[in-house]
């Protein structure tokens, strides 16, 4: 499970000499004593000063991007108390204020109102604070809440429209209205063997299945991940993480994750529009009925298009990446691939070099690898196949382990990252009926060989 290192601070702010009333939301990255981010609103007048601050800090946010949009904004006044925050307030103040927080919450309270009035340079000012702790991927929640709300309306419709068949018109029409179009089916695996988490995205509109992740690890690891009351895009923000490091369960992950794919879409979306998680699960179960030792949870959620694209879709799953060989860097065209293991008859990804042909899997859990294995002809039944790639590179980082990559094609080149030395399945130099060819030209050579030698023996004894 990873640990909250974020502090946020919720406060109320109302200054009646000022005539204005304020939301503040201040985050500090209490591993390294400073401040990451102030977002707030002032407006005038005292219609913010009973605002609740016992909420989330996303709900928090939400409170003031409302407040924005309905209220005479006075700008000024958070600017000032923002810069004084970030240029003013020093490693040592900020030490003592989580400590405070930690241990004397009234005393914290009273600091961050010594801070306001400090910025704003009067002495009567009410501010009400409260403290959450909140991880990395609760903060992310928070930058792209703030982002959606800072784009136009036509901005909107140029990243939703692509989810919409491009119907521009839809989109708008979507945005508007707050459609959450999106479905969310996350599933928990439970068997013998191992434990798992799959989040599969369905487009509840346009009736296609999106894409489907999966992550299967040892049941104590799986443990340690993952904690009761885990938001969705936090939970979901660190199984994509944890199976980066995972591979010992890679082929059986990539037979489940192909399996969801055959998914029947209409009674998913059926599921997910009336709320029914028993018969979601009894979908995704049936598709595994081979694997008679998995069971299956199935929770349900919906999202809005553009909350789906930047929290669960970046675009950094279609881009171009340096790869570096000696001195010189060119931009090259990736896709993630999983190294298909061979633990009797392989060789060591330290033992690899360039130009050595590998067995490689598309990672397909995102949509763009999907697109690259369904090109290639990789996708048999639903099934990922692997397909031959040869060695352009492996580097070794003692943190991250192995990085490889693998030329699949001219224009296409896969990425692989292993932290163990593992052993993968490579080409072999000859084919099986050429080595057995060999061995039998071999044994025939050696009795002409004995046959030869015992005629000149005969020869010299006569």
């Amino acid at each position: 499970m990873s640990a909250k290192t974020l502090i946020s601070i919720k406060s109320k702010i109302y200054c009646a000499k000022l005539n204005i009333s304020g939301l503040l939301l201040t985050v500090i990255d209490k591993e390294n004593n400073r401040i990451i981010g102030v977002n707030g609103v002032f407006i005038a007048g005292d219609s913010l000063k009973n605002a609740r601050t016992n909420i989330s800090s996303i709900d928090f946010i939400e409170s003031i991007n409302v407040a924005t949009q309905q209220y005479a904004v006075q700008k000024e006044y958070f600017e000032v108390i923002k810069n004084y925050l970030l240029q003013r307030v020093d490693q040592k103040n900020i030490t003592v204020l989580l400590n405070n927080i930690e241990n004397n919450p009234i005393t914290a309270v009273n600091e961050v109102q010594r801070i306001i009035k400090s910025a704003l340079n009067i002495d009567i000012v009410d501010v009400y604070s409260e403290f959450d702790s909140i991880s990395n991927a609760q903060y992310t929640e928070i930058i792209i809440t703030q982002k959606i709300d800072s784009l136009t309306l036509s901005q909107q419709v140029e990243i939703v429209a692509p989810y919409y068949d491009n119907d521009r018109k839809v989109a708008e029409e979507s945005i508007k209205k707050g459609k959450q179009d999106i479905g969310v089916a996350m599933l928990y695996l439970d068997s013998s063997q191992f434990r798992g988490i799959c989040f599969c995205f369905v487009n509840c509109a346009t009736r296609k299945l999106l894409y489907c992740f999966c992550w299967l690890d040892d049941s104590s690891v799986v443990q340690s991940e993952v904690k009761s009351g885990d938001a969705l895009y936090e939970l979901f923000s660190r199984i994509v993480k944890a199976a980066q490091k995972t591979n010992r369960f890679t082929p059986v992950q990539h037979e489940i994750q192909s399996s969801l794919w055959k998914v029947d879409v209409d009674a998913l979306i059926h599921a997910i529009e009336h709320e029914a998680s028993g018969l979601a699960s009894q979908l995704f179960a049936s598709l595994l009925q081979q694997s008679k030792d998995i069971q299956m949870r199935a929770e349900l959620h919906r999202t809005d298009a553009i909350r789906f694209h930047m929290l669960y879709n970046p675009s950094q799953f279609d881009t171009k990446e340096e790869i570096h060989e000696g001195d010189s860097k060119f931009d090259k065209k990736l896709v993630a691939v999983d190294l298909v293991l061979s633990p009797t008859s392989g060789r060591k990804v330290s033992q690899l070099q360039k130009g050595d042909f590998i067995y490689v899997l598309i990672d397909t859990s995102t949509p763009y690898g999907h697109d690259v294995a369904k090109t290639l002809n990789l996708i048999v039944d639903h099934k990922n196949t692997p397909i031959e790639a040869e060695v352009y590179s492996v580097n070794y980082n003692k943190k991250k382990g192995y990085t490889l990559f693998v030329k699949i094609t001219e224009s296409l080149y896969g990425k692989a990252i292993e932290e163990q030395d593992i052993k993968v399945k490579t080409r072999l130099a000859v084919s099986d009926e050429e080595a057995t060819s060999s061995k039998a030209s071999l044994v025939i050579g050696i009795l002409a060989g004995l046959i030869v030698i015992g005629i000149l023996l005969f020869i010299l004894l006569a």
